[in-house]
């Protein structure tokens, strides 16, 4: 069953290893604050490392009580990273069984910096798509339009 795809892009008005520091590594409970009925992030736990090498992985745990577990899956300095998460314990476990995250940078000009983002979800089952789809696409995407305009405003101060 293809995966339901979510894209959101920005321009960083910073160099491409400064935008690539500053938001690989960010504190997750900075940046995913809640949208809608999707719940924030509260902490990290079982972190195996500082999230700057394939393999490493953390358990994520949300407001809501529920968690997931991500593992760093590419990491290219300073050009891409990919993660992919699973085990998930809250209400997300009936609709997906994984996702995969992947971020690439790109130079656009000297000082500016081009950042996409692609989050998929992989469905359950084709009893869940059309349930997943409307989540995917409508909160989901509008969670991460908020979590990427928060990541922008941590490069730029960083700069």
């Amino acid at each position: 069953m293809k995966p339901i795809a979510v894209v959101a892009e920005t321009t960083t008005e910073t160099d491409i290893h400064t935008t690539f520091t500053t938001i690989v590594p960010i504190d997750l409970t900075k940046i995913f604050t809640g949208h809608w009925f999707l719940p924030a992030v509260q902490s990290t736990k079982n972190v195996t490392g500082a999230w700057d090498a394939e393999g490493q992985s953390r358990t994520v745990c949300l407001s809501d009580g529920s968690e997931a577990q991500e593992e760093l899956v590419s990491y290219t300095l300073p050009k891409s990273f990919s993660y992919k998460i699973s085990g998930f314990t809250g209400s997300l476990k009936y609709l997906a069984k994984s996702a995969e995250g992947q971020w690439w940078f790109e130079t656009v000009s000297d000082g500016t910096t081009h950042v996409k983002w692609r989050y998929a979800f992989n469905p359950v089952s084709i009893l869940t798509l059309p349930v997943l789809w409307v989540v995917a696409k409508v909160f989901w995407a509008g969670y991460m339009k908020k979590a990427l305009t928060i990541c922008k405003a941590y490069s730029e101060q960083d700069s």
